[in-house]
Protein backbone atom coordinates (compact mmCIF):
# COMPACT_ATOMS: atom_id res chain seq x y z
CA UNK A 1 0.00 0.00 0.00
CA UNK A 2 1.35 3.43 -0.94
CA UNK A 3 2.04 5.63 2.04
CA UNK A 4 0.69 9.17 2.11
CA UNK A 5 2.98 12.13 2.64
CA UNK A 6 1.48 12.57 6.11
CA UNK A 7 2.40 9.01 7.06
CA UNK A 8 5.90 9.45 5.67
CA UNK A 9 6.32 12.71 7.59
CA UNK A 10 5.14 11.17 10.86
CA UNK A 11 7.39 8.17 10.35
CA UNK A 12 10.34 10.41 9.64
CA UNK A 13 9.66 12.45 12.78
CA UNK A 14 9.52 9.31 14.92
CA UNK A 15 12.79 8.01 13.49
CA UNK A 16 14.60 11.30 13.98
CA UNK A 17 13.33 11.83 17.52
CA UNK A 18 14.05 8.20 18.41
CA UNK A 19 17.66 8.69 17.30
CA UNK A 20 17.96 11.62 19.71
CA UNK A 21 16.52 9.55 22.57
CA UNK A 22 18.87 6.66 21.79
CA UNK A 23 21.73 9.15 21.73
CA UNK A 24 20.77 10.26 25.25
CA UNK A 25 20.68 6.66 26.46
CA UNK A 26 24.04 5.95 24.85
CA UNK A 27 25.53 9.12 26.35
CA UNK A 28 24.74 7.87 29.84
CA UNK A 29 26.75 4.70 29.27
CA UNK A 30 29.78 6.16 27.53
CA UNK A 31 33.02 6.60 29.48
CA UNK A 32 33.67 10.12 30.74
CA UNK A 33 36.44 10.84 28.25
CA UNK A 34 34.04 10.11 25.38
CA UNK A 35 31.76 12.96 26.43
CA UNK A 36 34.49 15.38 27.45
CA UNK A 37 34.60 18.99 26.28
CA UNK A 38 37.21 18.12 23.63
CA UNK A 39 35.11 15.24 22.32
CA UNK A 40 32.02 17.44 22.22
CA UNK A 41 33.89 20.13 20.24
CA UNK A 42 35.14 17.60 17.69
CA UNK A 43 31.71 16.00 17.24
CA UNK A 44 30.11 19.45 16.94
CA UNK A 45 32.46 20.40 14.09
CA UNK A 46 31.82 17.10 12.31
CA UNK A 47 28.04 17.46 12.69
CA UNK A 48 28.26 21.02 11.39
CA UNK A 49 29.57 19.59 8.12
CA UNK A 50 26.76 17.02 7.99
CA UNK A 51 24.20 19.70 8.88
CA UNK A 52 25.46 21.93 6.07
CA UNK A 53 25.20 19.08 3.58
CA UNK A 54 21.68 18.33 4.79
CA UNK A 55 20.64 21.97 4.40
CA UNK A 56 22.03 22.08 0.85
CA UNK A 57 20.20 18.91 -0.19
CA UNK A 58 16.91 20.05 1.36
CA UNK A 59 17.33 23.36 -0.47
CA UNK A 60 17.82 21.44 -3.74
CA UNK A 61 14.72 19.36 -3.03
CA UNK A 62 12.64 22.48 -2.38
CA UNK A 63 13.87 24.16 -5.58
CA UNK A 64 13.24 21.03 -7.65
CA UNK A 65 9.76 20.50 -6.21
CA UNK A 66 8.88 24.18 -6.71
CA UNK A 67 9.88 24.03 -10.39
CA UNK A 68 7.83 20.86 -10.84
CA UNK A 69 4.80 22.47 -9.18
CA UNK A 70 5.06 25.53 -11.44
CA UNK A 71 5.27 23.36 -14.55
CA UNK A 72 2.22 21.29 -13.55
CA UNK A 73 0.22 24.40 -12.72
CA UNK A 74 1.15 25.89 -16.09
CA UNK A 75 0.09 22.72 -17.92
CA UNK A 76 -3.38 22.86 -16.33
CA UNK A 77 -3.70 26.57 -17.14
CA UNK A 78 -2.78 25.95 -20.79
CA UNK A 79 -5.27 23.09 -21.02
CA UNK A 80 -8.03 25.31 -19.63
CA UNK A 81 -7.18 28.16 -22.01
CA UNK A 82 -7.19 25.89 -25.07
CA UNK A 83 -10.63 24.52 -24.16
CA UNK A 84 -12.13 28.01 -23.96
CA UNK A 85 -10.46 29.14 -27.20
CA UNK A 86 -11.63 26.06 -29.09
CA UNK A 87 -15.19 26.55 -27.88
CA UNK A 88 -15.09 30.17 -29.05
CA UNK A 89 -14.08 29.08 -32.54
CA UNK A 90 -16.83 26.47 -32.66
CA UNK A 91 -19.39 29.07 -31.58
CA UNK A 92 -18.31 31.32 -34.43
CA UNK A 93 -18.49 28.44 -36.91
CA UNK A 94 -22.24 28.22 -36.48
CA UNK A 95 -25.01 25.76 -35.55
CA UNK A 96 -23.23 23.03 -37.54
CA UNK A 97 -20.66 22.83 -34.74
CA UNK A 98 -23.15 22.47 -31.89
CA UNK A 99 -22.67 18.71 -31.56
CA UNK A 100 -18.91 19.22 -31.53
CA UNK A 101 -19.29 21.82 -28.79
CA UNK A 102 -21.32 19.30 -26.79
CA UNK A 103 -18.53 16.73 -27.23
CA UNK A 104 -16.02 19.35 -26.04
CA UNK A 105 -18.17 20.02 -22.97
CA UNK A 106 -18.15 16.31 -22.15
CA UNK A 107 -14.35 16.25 -22.52
CA UNK A 108 -13.87 19.29 -20.26
CA UNK A 109 -16.15 17.83 -17.57
CA UNK A 110 -14.39 14.47 -17.72
CA UNK A 111 -10.94 16.07 -17.56
CA UNK A 112 -12.00 18.14 -14.56
CA UNK A 113 -13.20 15.01 -12.79
CA UNK A 114 -10.00 13.15 -13.69
CA UNK A 115 -7.64 15.80 -12.34
CA UNK A 116 -9.73 16.99 -9.41
CA UNK A 117 -12.06 14.13 -8.42
CA UNK A 118 -14.85 14.64 -5.92
CA UNK A 119 -15.26 12.09 -3.16
CA UNK A 120 -13.04 10.59 -0.50
CA UNK A 121 -10.54 7.98 -1.54
CA UNK A 122 -10.55 8.84 -5.24
CA UNK A 123 -7.18 9.46 -6.79
CA UNK A 124 -6.56 11.64 -9.86
CA UNK A 125 -6.30 9.82 -13.18
CA UNK A 126 -4.45 12.15 -15.51
CA UNK A 127 -4.24 9.58 -18.33
CA UNK A 128 -7.78 8.20 -18.27
CA UNK A 129 -8.23 6.39 -21.65
CA UNK A 130 -11.96 7.17 -21.71
CA UNK A 131 -11.25 10.90 -21.49
CA UNK A 132 -8.62 10.68 -24.21
CA UNK A 133 -11.22 9.06 -26.46
CA UNK A 134 -13.57 11.99 -25.82
CA UNK A 135 -10.90 14.34 -27.16
CA UNK A 136 -10.40 12.07 -30.16
CA UNK A 137 -14.13 12.34 -30.81
CA UNK A 138 -13.93 16.15 -30.77
CA UNK A 139 -11.07 16.11 -33.26
CA UNK A 140 -12.82 13.60 -35.54
CA UNK A 141 -15.96 15.75 -35.62
CA UNK A 142 -13.94 18.82 -36.60
CA UNK A 143 -12.27 16.87 -39.42
CA UNK A 144 -15.73 16.04 -40.81
CA UNK A 145 -16.78 19.71 -41.02
CA UNK A 146 -18.05 20.75 -44.46
CA UNK A 147 -17.49 24.51 -44.67
CA UNK A 148 -19.95 26.43 -46.80
CA UNK A 149 -17.71 29.46 -47.39
CA UNK A 150 -14.21 30.82 -46.81
CA UNK A 151 -15.13 32.04 -43.33
CA UNK A 152 -16.16 28.60 -42.12
CA UNK A 153 -13.18 27.07 -43.91
CA UNK A 154 -10.81 29.34 -41.98
CA UNK A 155 -12.61 28.75 -38.67
CA UNK A 156 -12.60 24.99 -39.24
CA UNK A 157 -8.87 25.02 -39.94
CA UNK A 158 -8.17 27.08 -36.85
CA UNK A 159 -10.39 24.80 -34.74
CA UNK A 160 -8.61 21.70 -36.00
CA UNK A 161 -5.22 23.22 -35.24
CA UNK A 162 -6.35 24.26 -31.77
CA UNK A 163 -7.81 20.79 -31.15
CA UNK A 164 -4.35 19.42 -31.87
CA UNK A 165 -2.84 21.90 -29.41
CA UNK A 166 -5.43 20.81 -26.86
CA UNK A 167 -4.16 17.27 -27.26
CA UNK A 168 -0.61 18.53 -26.73
CA UNK A 169 -1.72 20.35 -23.57
CA UNK A 170 -3.36 17.19 -22.26
CA UNK A 171 -0.20 15.22 -23.01
CA UNK A 172 1.77 17.88 -21.15
CA UNK A 173 -0.31 17.32 -18.03
CA UNK A 174 0.34 13.58 -18.29
CA UNK A 175 4.09 14.08 -18.75
CA UNK A 176 4.25 16.43 -15.77
CA UNK A 177 2.55 13.90 -13.49
CA UNK A 178 5.83 12.35 -12.39
CA UNK A 179 7.77 12.77 -9.18
CA UNK A 180 10.73 15.15 -9.38
CA UNK A 181 11.90 14.21 -5.88
CA UNK A 182 14.88 11.80 -6.10
CA UNK A 183 14.35 9.08 -3.50
CA UNK A 184 18.11 8.64 -2.89
CA UNK A 185 18.25 12.27 -1.78
CA UNK A 186 15.39 11.69 0.64
CA UNK A 187 17.08 8.59 2.00
CA UNK A 188 20.41 10.39 2.41
CA UNK A 189 18.77 13.32 4.20
CA UNK A 190 17.01 10.92 6.57
CA UNK A 191 20.27 9.16 7.46
CA UNK A 192 22.10 12.44 7.96
CA UNK A 193 19.34 13.78 10.20
CA UNK A 194 19.42 10.58 12.27
CA UNK A 195 23.18 10.98 12.77
CA UNK A 196 22.89 14.67 13.66
CA UNK A 197 20.09 14.16 16.18
CA UNK A 198 21.85 11.17 17.72
CA UNK A 199 24.89 13.38 18.31
CA UNK A 200 22.62 16.00 19.88
CA UNK A 201 21.28 13.37 22.25
CA UNK A 202 24.71 12.12 23.31
CA UNK A 203 25.78 15.48 24.68
CA UNK A 204 22.37 16.92 25.63
CA UNK A 205 21.37 17.32 29.30
CA UNK A 206 18.80 14.74 30.44
CA UNK A 207 15.81 16.89 31.33
CA UNK A 208 12.28 17.60 30.07
CA UNK A 209 13.19 20.92 28.46
CA UNK A 210 15.88 19.31 26.30
CA UNK A 211 13.60 16.45 25.27
CA UNK A 212 10.79 18.83 24.29
CA UNK A 213 13.23 21.01 22.31
CA UNK A 214 14.57 17.98 20.40
CA UNK A 215 11.03 16.77 19.71
CA UNK A 216 9.95 20.15 18.34
CA UNK A 217 13.06 20.32 16.19
CA UNK A 218 12.37 16.84 14.80
CA UNK A 219 8.76 17.86 14.15
CA UNK A 220 9.82 21.03 12.30
CA UNK A 221 12.30 19.20 10.06
CA UNK A 222 9.82 16.41 9.27
CA UNK A 223 7.06 18.92 8.52
CA UNK A 224 9.35 20.73 6.07
CA UNK A 225 10.13 17.50 4.21
CA UNK A 226 6.43 16.57 4.23
CA UNK A 227 5.57 19.91 2.60
CA UNK A 228 8.26 19.34 -0.04
CA UNK A 229 6.63 16.01 -0.89
CA UNK A 230 3.21 17.70 -1.05
CA UNK A 231 4.67 20.29 -3.41
CA UNK A 232 5.97 17.47 -5.62
CA UNK A 233 2.54 15.74 -5.79
CA UNK A 234 0.07 18.66 -6.08
CA UNK A 235 -2.61 16.65 -7.93
CA UNK A 236 -2.78 13.90 -5.36
CA UNK A 237 -1.75 15.13 -1.93
CA UNK A 238 -3.40 13.04 0.78
CA UNK A 239 -6.55 11.55 -0.76
CA UNK A 240 -8.21 11.48 2.65
CA UNK A 241 -7.99 15.26 2.84
CA UNK A 242 -10.50 17.14 0.69
CA UNK A 243 -8.09 19.99 0.02
CA UNK A 244 -4.39 19.15 0.55
CA UNK A 245 -2.15 21.86 2.06
CA UNK A 246 -0.36 22.36 -1.26
CA UNK A 247 -2.35 21.72 -4.41
CA UNK A 248 -2.93 22.93 -7.94
CA UNK A 249 -6.03 25.05 -8.16
CA UNK A 250 -8.92 23.56 -10.08
CA UNK A 251 -10.38 27.03 -10.70
CA UNK A 252 -8.99 27.55 -14.26
CA UNK A 253 -10.33 24.21 -15.53
CA UNK A 254 -13.57 24.57 -13.57
CA UNK A 255 -14.14 28.05 -15.00
CA UNK A 256 -13.37 26.76 -18.50
CA UNK A 257 -15.94 23.97 -18.12
CA UNK A 258 -18.53 26.47 -16.84
CA UNK A 259 -17.78 28.96 -19.63
CA UNK A 260 -18.27 26.56 -22.50
CA UNK A 261 -21.60 25.35 -21.04
CA UNK A 262 -23.12 28.81 -21.30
Amino acid sequence: MTMSTLEIGLGLMCVIFASAVLGMLAGQRLPAHHVSTESKATVSVAMAVVGTMTALVIGFMISNASSSFTAKNGAVARLSSDIVRLDALLRRYGPEADTTRTALQHYAAAKLEDLFPNGDGRKPDVANPATLKLLDDVQDRIVLFKPADDRQRWLGGQALQLAGELGDAGAGVIQQDVSSLPLPFLGAVTIWLVVVFASFGVFAPRNATTIIALFLCAFAVSAAIKLVMDLDTPFEGDIRITRPPIHISSDPLRQAADTIRR
